[in-house]
């Protein structure tokens, strides 16, 4: 394979990875106004909120985050090699 071909072969990689860490953020807005929604700081009694459905959305996002930081360091290290 060509240079010129893996150039652009790793520039297309990085803008998909970029597109789907965007992606993620999006998410990531989505599962903090499902907690504020589900966690409301003004509720009037604590025993309403409904923690089991908060844990799950944490899971969620805790795993999200992981992933979108693996996803950064991917992007790092394509930019690293396209640079030489």
């Amino acid at each position: 394979m060509s240079i010129g071909k893996e150039i652009m072969l790793l520039k297309a990689r990085i803008a998909d990875a970029k597109k789907r860490r965007e992606d993620m953020v999006h998410r990531a807005d989505s599962y903090i106004i499902i907690l504020r929604d589900l966690i409301d700081p003004y509720s009037e009694d604590f025993t309403t909120l409904d923690i089991d459905k908060a844990v799950v959305i944490i899971n969620d996002f805790s795993r999200l985050q992981k992933e979108a930081k693996q996803l950064d360091d991917e992007i790092s290290r394509m930019k690293r090699d396209l640079r030489g």
